[in-house]
């Protein structure tokens, strides 16, 4: 009975499934998946949560209340939590930044 256990590719008594294994099936599993939506598992989300907002700035959650009074960074409430677009996030960086100045002493 063993034997036929092996053959259809189940674990037999004295195999050990490791965590290290399992890290593995679940990898394989979220690529496969990702390539059923179209595309890969390290694709960036389009809305972010506060939080996440917060460590992706390094800012404090005052500093990010000071941007959404100010109107300088959209975001939108949905049942009591607030998300913000991530293009929106990267639109304000590209405002914000100083130009170089190239040739200049």
């Amino acid at each position: 009975m063993r034997g036929t256990d092996e053959a259809k590719g189940g674990l037999s008594l004295d195999q050990l499934v490791t965590l290290a294994d399992l890290k593995s099936v679940r990898d394989e599993l979220l690529a496969a998946i990702a390539r059923t939506k179209g595309s890969s598992p390290d694709t960036a989300k389009k809305w972010l949560k506060s939080s996440e907002v917060r460590k992706l700035l390094n800012i404090s959650p005052g500093k990010l209340l000071a941007l959404r009074a100010n109107r300088q960074l959209a975001f939108v409430r949905l049942g009591g939590v607030i998300y913000y677009d991530k293009d929106d996030i990267e639109a304000m960086i590209q405002k914000a930044k100083v130009p170089t100045l190239i040739g200049k002493a």
